[in-house]
């Protein structure tokens, strides 16, 4: 378990570096890191690898690729995995972490859907036991040519353990293991000769570092050019140690007195040695603004490896109080930019969770969730006045235990198993009535076996965030309705939840989202039209049942920025969303009626970014009024999504559209107006084809557009490959030659 006491005052007491603000050989301000994947120096390592693989012995054989940490062993294994040639050499490619700590079933569990077909979640998985989830990875890789990348393996036994499931079918399939240990391999039957990493040269240190602090296509001024050598030199050619110094100069002013002083404020002894990588780390917390670095060390509050959504963190440090709440139409977009994409992730600190968790110990913020071996409820020993407390825990131990913390402000539950929710309470009332204090409850890493949310939730006055996870639960108490201050409820569900007409009085709710879908009550004193009640707040809401009540409902919800609706009024004609001026993302699930869209005025709303549609069964005569969508970037259109064999598209259409899915319709002429013109997709970058077999014809643009980067098919018959190629020549033809063909 983990309790986090002390970051509050750690918060309160941060300052900011301080940085010269003003000189007279200034060269420009600092400006946002370089949040992209940029390498140096790996192309030929990569190859080197690739050769490995694709040729060499008939027998499975291990490949290792060993170095020490910040070398870019996962990078590169990551770069080979998704490699074309690796792609078509090989049937099926799977992949884990494996890290210091793991847990066999959820290992298998993690190999298993590595590629896709199946969620963690899914019931065939999680009803089979570890000799069963054996057994189901050699039934998947029998007769197969595949690859496996073990990635951060620090352990022989992982192998031995595993191994029964991997056959050898005298096929040339291939493992890969990442590894700082170089006589891993070596201690296993099929271990080839490590591949090892070496630190990069003086010129590609200082040719990352330049890449990461000014972007690819600008250099480093000459007046800063020594300095940036001499700080690349410090690094001792480790690209993650380049990497996180790189996001530091990034954001302190191009000034030469600034970079001076951070030069000789940079040891090498920061970067080299043991514990070089967490030196690193600890130098770009260091520069990080006050108010970000509780936002960091909050990342050791969950498990090594896990996945942590964006959405979900930045609802979590909202309600902590880390995050300032900019009130507006664009609040979260800007609390994500700042934060995720420009402070955090810009300047690289999430990189390594262990050298998070090392800094939480130094603050007094213990390491994670406790797991099994790390640490025991039946002896926890912590004041009872812990703000903050992260538990990773069996069912059994929890229930055993005699935890009293009546001051939480958090609560946070992980699952010991994880992937399975084996961890279940019939009750949770007690932490209702136990934890009155509480500020964030997530109970998402166990499985709560309730049909109802007990009443005494109402004594949680002061919650802001609740997310549970109960399959059978269907029922929301009206008393829920007095948790005046809550913004955040998530609820994973397999039942379709109600939510009683009192939730019109929580006038703070922000995010709603319910995973299978949720039915929301007009209010009992609903007149029509006059004095509606409304959730002003409201930013996200998933997934929302409509029936006759449609266009009432979302009349009560004006500012939503996120929807996710399923629309189940047959017969109503097309639900008509135009008001909500502030919908920027709409999942659209509907029941196909042939017709209905006949006499349609657009129904969209023009701020749509993201619009994805099932079932809807909208004519491709009708595809014009979601080309004229002057903002959407990405569309998504599913399973009988259009109606029609042919869709022409509209010349000017689609004028910032990056991303493009077809998935499972019928259309089988996809032409432009105007062959000749220009003017189609000038921004599209990514087209996404799946399950699409009757396609005949494709836009002739989409072999001439400059900016398309990958085309990805899957599931597709043998025309829609050869329409495919056809535009890769074309792409070719007229000189580009970095288009990614990916077919599966």
């Amino acid at each position: 378990m983990k309790s986090w006491f002390g970051l509050d005052d750690e918060a309160e007491n941060l300052r900011a570096p301080e940085v010269s603000q003003t000189s007279s050989r200034r060269l420009s301000k600092g400006k946002m890191p370089i949040a992209r994947e940029i390498m140096v120096g790996l192309d030929d390592e990569a190859a080197k690898v690739i050769e490995r693989l694709v040729s060499g012995p008939e027998h499975v054989e291990i490949v290792p690729i060993v170095g020490m940490a910040g070398l870019g062993k996962t990078t590169l294994a990551k770069k080979v995995y998704n490699d074309n040639s690796i792609i078509y050499n090989f049937h099926i490619r799977l992949c884990c972490t494996v890290s210091q700590e793991y847990n066999k079933k959820s290992l298998l569990t993690q190999i298993l859907c590595s590629d896709g077909k199946h969620s963690r979640m899914d019931e065939e998985l999680k009803n089979l036991n570890e000799h069963e989830l054996l057994h189901k990875l050699y039934q998947r890789l029998k007769t197969k040519r595949y690859l496996v990348v073990f990635d951060d393996v620090w352990d022989i036994k992982v192998w031995n353990e595993l191994r029964i499931s991997f056959p050898d079918d005298k096929n040339q399939s291939r493992i890969i293991f990442t590894s700082r240990c170089s006589n891993v391999a070596s201690q296993v039957q099929y271990g080839g000769e490590p591949h090892y990493l070496h630190p990069l040269s003086e010129k590609q240190s200082f040719e990352l570092l330049q890449k990461k602090v000014f972007g690819e296509d600008e250099e480093c001024p000459q007046a800063l050019h020594g300095l940036g050598m001499e700080i690349a030199e410090k690094c001792w050619g480790l690209p993650l140690a380049l990497v996180v110094v790189a996001g530091v100069l990034a954001t302190i002013e191009h000034d030469i007195l600034v970079w001076k002083k951070f030069a000789e404020s940079l040891t090498s002894t920061m970067v080299s040695g043991t514990d070089q990588w967490k030196k690193s780390l600890e130098l770009s917390y260091e520069h990080l603004p006050y108010h970000l670095k509780a936002c960091l060390l909050y990342f050791a509050a969950f498990r090594e490896d896990e996945k942590i959504g964006a959405k979900s963190l930045m609802r979590l440090w909202i309600a902590e109080g880390f995050v300032e709440i900019i009130e507006g139409k664009r609040q979260r977009l800007l609390h994500k930019k700042n934060y995720l994409d420009g402070d955090l992730i810009g300047r690289n600190t999430p990189i390594i969770r262990s050298s998070v968790q090392g800094e939480a110990k130094e603050k007094k913020i213990p390491s994670g969730p406790a797991g099994r071996n790390d640490g025991d409820l039946l002896t926890f020993n912590e004041p009872p006045n812990l703000p903050r407390l992260s538990i990773c825990s069996s069912e059994e131990d929890f229930i055993k235990s005699r935890l009293f913390c009546p001051h939480l402000a958090s609560l946070l539950f992980f699952d010991a198993t994880p992937g399975y929710k084996k961890f279940k309470l019939l009750n949770i009332s007690f932490l209702f009535c136990n934890y009155k204090h509480l500020n964030v409850l997530n109970l998402e890493g166990i499985n709560l076996r309730l049909q109802e949310l007990p009443a005494e939730v109402e004594s949680l006055l002061c919650l802001r965030y609740l997310a549970l996870v109960a399959e059978r639960l269907e029922f929301i108490p009206p008393s829920i309705a007095k948790l005046s201050h809550l913004e955040t409820f998530c609820l994973n569900s397999d039942e379709m939840v109600s939510l009683p007409d009192s939730i019109w009085n929580m006038k703070k709710l922000r995010h709603v989202c319910l995973w299978t879908g949720v039915v929301i009550r007009l209010p009992s004193n609903d007149n029509g039209v006059e004095n509606l009640s409304t959730l002003p707040n409201l930013d996200t809401l998933s997934c929302l049942r409509l029936y006759k009540e449609g266009e009432n409902l979302l009349r009560r919800i004006p500012n939503v920025r996120r929807l996710n609706i399923s629309d189940r009024q047959t017969g109503n004609g097309v639900l008509n969303m135009s008001r909500l001026e502030c919908l920027e993302s709409l999942t659209w699930r509907g029941i196909y009626s042939s017709g209905s869209w006949e006499h349609v005025e657009p129904p969209f709303p023009m701020n749509l970014k993201k619009l994805c549609l099932y079932d809807l069964g909208l004519p491709c005569s009708k595809m014009s009024l979601i080309e004229r969508l002057p903002n959407l970037e990405v569309l998504k259109l599913r399973w009988r999504s259009m109606e029609g064999q042919k869709w022409e598209l509209m010349e000017g259409g689609f004028p910032k559209l990056k991303v493009l899915m077809l998935e499972d319709v019928e259309v089988a002429e996809w032409i432009e107006t105007d062959p000749d013109s220009g003017d189609y997709f000038p921004c599209l970058q990514q087209l996404k084809l799946h399950k699409i077999y009757n396609l005949k014809m494709m836009p002739a643009c989409l072999g001439r557009i400059s900016t398309i980067e990958t085309i990805n098919v899957s599931f597709c018959g043998d025309g829609v490959e050869s329409l495919v190629q056809e535009i890769q020549e074309a792409q070719e033809y007229n000189g580009n030659e970095n288009l990614e063909i990916i077919i599966i």
